[in-house]
């Protein structure tokens, strides 16, 4: 019916939607932000070899920088990428971006350990991905979470 109203073309089915990958086949479908991920830390030249398994460090507290910010302009992207990151695919990192959003203003150096750590988390479930099968009602993620759906 659209076509015979607009002028388009069928390219056939999505695998990359607003930088989700998608995989599937007839029993399941995989989300994935693996390549938008790989490119942030690229981006923000993260380490390639150093990942965290855990994504909080409780004994790093952060509080008002009273010093001169660091890089808040990349301090703001970073931020951004990973809200975009949270809202998408990753909910499991909302508290850990939480806390270092609320200092943008004027990030010092804890602030900049704590979005260096959300990095080298991400490093380390890079390859995790929504997992959701055609006849369960639970949509699998990363770590201890679970997403219940109504229809599939």
């Amino acid at each position: 019916m659209l076509t015979s109203k607009l002028d388009m073309k069928d390219i056939g089915l999505t695998n990359v939607i607003l930088g989700m990958r998608i995989y599937k086949n007839t029993w399941w479908l995989n989300l994935s932000q693996c390549h938008y991920i790989q490119k942030n830390l690229d981006k923000f030249k993260e380490d390639e070899n150093s990942i965290i398994r855990t994504s909080v460090d409780v004994n790093l507290h952060l509080s008002k920088n009273t010093c001169d910010a660091i890089s808040q302009v990349e301090y703001l992207q970073i931020i951004r990428s990973l809200m975009f990151l949270m809202n998408c695919i990753k909910p499991n990192i909302a508290y850990i971006v939480n806390k270092p959003s609320r200092y943008t203003s004027n990030p010092g150096k804890n602030h900049w350990k704590a979005i260096t750590r959300v990095l080298r988390y991400l490093r380390y479930s890079l390859t995790y991905r929504l997992h959701c099968t055609r006849y369960l009602a639970i949509l699998e993620g990363d770590m201890l979470i679970g997403y219940l759906i109504l229809k599939i």
